[in-house]
């Protein structure tokens, strides 16, 4: 029994693949700048707290920095995802600059 690679010839196979279907066109989305939200009821710990992600520095480098336990600076971090509407801390931090609350 033959196969597919025995009835093709290397140079056969090899114009195959580089005629292959064109690719679609992706269109690229315009830049639409996000719509302006309300400035969210922070307190001065959480803004506090948000500054130092938007330094980058991690939980245990925050607690340090406040002087509390990592815990803490956890959970101060859910509630502060929870008032802004995001998930994690990079999301957090990209609203933070685009909104210029920071």
């Amino acid at each position: 029994m033959r196969s597919y690679y025995d009835t093709q010839s290397a140079s056969t196979a090899t114009a195959e693949a580089t005629t292959e279907q064109p690719r679609p066109q992706v269109l690229r989305e315009t830049y639409r700048p996000e719509p302006e939200r309300p400035k969210p009821n922070l307190t001065e710990r959480e803004k506090e707290v948000l500054r130092l992600v938007c330094d980058g520095l991690t939980n245990a480098e925050i607690a340090t920095c406040l002087h509390v336990s990592r815990e803490t600076v956890k959970s101060e971090l859910k509630r502060i995802f929870r008032k802004i509407g995001v998930a994690n801390r990079t999301q957090a931090a990209v609203l933070l600059v685009r909104q210029r609350w920071v």
